[in-house]
């Protein structure tokens, strides 16, 4: 079995982190969230939800 997949699946995951924290920061400005608590959870949880989503769209484009 070749690598190439296996990268491909990091690549969807690592990019839906990044976009994923963009639009985490987006959110917390927009609602008027401040502090670092808030930073966490915002940017923690759009990298986390992002990659999911990302791998998700992977699944879901190799089928």
């Amino acid at each position: 079995m070749t690598d190439q997949p296996q990268r491909t699946k990091q690549f969807y995951r690592s990019s839906g982190a990044v976009v994923g924290l963009a639009l985490g920061y987006g959110v917390m400005t927009l609602t008027g969230f401040t502090g670092m608590v808030a930073s966490a959870l915002f940017w923690g949880g759009g990298c986390v939800l992002g990659g999911m989503a990302a791998e998700h769209l992977f699944r879901w484009n190799s089928n």
